[in-house]
């Protein structure tokens, strides 16, 4: 018997917890936002590091689609790897200012895992853009420890993008620290 679940209404659940993150990055709100939406910039940085993103697959619209495929770094033990990759539905879709979206953690073997809110706000600043990002954690949360670590894996995770903005579009994909 499977324990897969049907998945969360993120909507209209209400969260047991939330976690903010503010950054400020070198580059206007549409490079920022883009770099959040664009399949192949999201392989260059998206995970935090250590890990990597193999490929990514992206339906840009309200009602619309994502799958960030995660690989695991070598060295973490198989049986603590508890998810694949990280799927999930637009909501809102406002370039450059809003992108809000479900975070879906999702095992080959079980399904939906877990279920967040992600709510991203993209502001003009003096500096190019100051990005607040909101994520509403829903029962059942992730495992503890992966719950204990969003906080250092966002600001890893957003340092690789930080280096990805710093370079021009048309450079050569960012090979930056997994």
């Amino acid at each position: 018997m499977s324990d897969a679940r049907a998945p969360l209404d993120v909507i209209t659940s209400v969260a047991a917890k939330e976690l903010v993150v503010e950054r400020t990055f070198a580059a206007p709100p549409e490079r920022v936002f883009d770099a959040f939406t664009d399949p192949q910039q999201l392989t260059q940085w998206w995970w935090p590091r250590g890990f990597s993103c193999p490929s990514a697959e992206v339906d840009l619209r309200v009602g619309g689609t994502y799958r960030i495929a995660m690989q695991w770094p070598d060295d973490f033990p198989v049986e603590a790897r508890f998810s694949h990759s990280l799927t999930g539905e637009y909501y809102e879709v406002d370039r450059p200012r809003r992108l809000v979206m479900s975070g879906r953690a999702v095992s080959d073997e079980r399904g939906e895992l877990f279920a967040t809110l992600i709510e991203l706000t993209f502001e003009p600043c003096e500096a190019g853009t100051r990005l607040l990002m909101r994520q509403s954690y829903f029962e059942p949360l992730p495992p503890p420890e992966a719950f204990a670590g969003a906080p250092q894996g966002w600001s890893e995770q957003l340092d690789k993008l930080a280096s990805l903005l710093a370079r021009p579009l048309d450079e050569a994909p960012y090979e930056g620290e997994t």
